[in-house]
C-alpha cells in the first residue's frame, strides 16, 4: 500500500479546508457546515479483473504503469491474466476517485499493459493502493518499462525492469539475461539463476542470492560496503568495488548502487 505523492499534497490542502470548516461549524453551532455540504464525499472504489488472454507459451508482455507496484507471477493455464488492483478510500472533494484507466491490449507478439500517471484529487484521510497484478506463462519475454516497484517470481524468459520509485523483489527467477534498475529503492533477488546482465539502483542496497551461477560478478558501490559470501571487500575512500568469479565465470553480471551496500551469496539465500 502506497500513499500517492499528489495525495500527500492533497491531504495538506484538504486539512486546511477541514480545519476552516470545523472552526465555522464551532462558531455557528454546527448548522452551517458539514463534510457533505462542503463538497466532500466518502468513497471506496477499486479496479477490475480483465478477461484472460491466450498469447502463446512465450509471449512478449510490455508493461508501462509508472505509479503502480507491479506483481508478476507464473500463470497456471498458459494465459495472461491481468488484475487492476488499484483502490482508493477516504473523503474526496467533489471528484470521483477513479484512477487513470488500465489499458490491456493483445498484439501480434504478445500483450501491452499501460496506464498513465495518477490523477490528482483533493481529500483527507485518503489511502491509495496502486497495484497491478499480472500472471504470465513462465517463458514470457517480460519488459516493465516503468513501475512504482515490482515483485517478480517464477520467470524463465527474458526480463527487463525499470522502477521509477520503488523497490524490486525477485524470487525463483531463472533467465538467460536480466536488466533491472530502480531510481529509488532497494533490490532483493533470492534464488536467482541468471546468465548475465545488470542490476542497478540509484539509491538503495542490493542483496543477491545466486544459484547454479557461472558468472563474473562486477560489484560497485559509490557509498557503502560489499560482502561476498559474508566476506567484506576492501573499502575505498568513497565506496567499494570488487570482481568475483562464480562457477566457470563465463557470464558477466554488473551489480551497482550509487548509495547503499551490496551483499552477494552463492547459495540462493539473502
Amino acid at each position: 500500500m502506497r500513499y500517492s505523492r499528489t495525495g500527500i499534497v492533497a491531504v495538506l490542502i484538504a486539512a486546511e479546508v477541514f480545519i476552516g470548516g470545523a472552526i465555522l461549524w464551532a462558531f455557528t453551532g454546527g448548522h452551517a457546515w458539514s463534510a457533505q455540504g462542503a463538497g466532500f464525499r466518502h468513497v471506496s472504489e477499486k479496479g477490475k479483473t480483465f478477461a484472460p488472454i491466450d498469447a502463446g507459451s512465450a509471449p512478449r508482455v510490455v508493461i508501462d504503469d509508472p505509479d503502480s507496484r507491479v506483481v508478476i507471477t507464473p500463470s497456471s493455464d498458459g494465459k495472461v491474466h491481468v488484475t487492476d488492483g488499484w483502490r482508493t478510500a477516504g473523503w474526496l472533494f467533489n471528484e470521483a476517485a477513479k484512477a487513470a484507466p488500465l489499458s490491456v491490449r493483445q498484439s501480434a507478439g504478445g500483450v501491452s499493459i499501460q496506464r498513465s500517471s495518477e490523477h490528482f484529487h483533493v481529500g483527507f484521510f485518503v489511502v491509495d493502493t496502486h497495484r497491478t497484478e499480472v500472471a504470465v506463462p513462465p517463458g514470457t519475454a517480460l519488459e516493465i518499462q516503468r513501475c512504482g516497484g515490482a515483485d517478480v517470481s517464477g520467470m524463465k524468459g527474458s526480463l527487463a525492469i525499470h522502477s521509477v520509485d520503488g523497490s524490486l523483489r525477485l524470487e525463483d527467477v531463472a533467465v538467460p539475461s536480466i536488466d533491472a534498475s530502480t531510481d529509488d529503492g532497494s533490490i532483493r533477488a533470492a534464488n536467482l539463476r541468471v546468465g548475465g546482465g545488470t542490476l542497478h539502483t540509484n539509491d538503495g542496497s542490493i542483496r543477491l542470492g545466486l544459484t547454479d551461477a557461472n558468472l563474473t560478478v562486477h560489484a560497485q558501490t559509490s557509498d557503502g560496503g560489499i560482502r561476498f559470501n559474508d566476506v567484506r571487500a576492501q573499502d575505498g575512500d568513497s565506496g567499494a568495488a570488487a570482481d568475483y568469479r562464480v562457477g566457470t565465470g563465463g557470464g558477466s553480471l554488473q551489480v551497482s548502487t550509487q548509495d547503499g551496500s551490496i551483499h552477494i551469496s552463492t547459495n540462493g539465500a539473502l
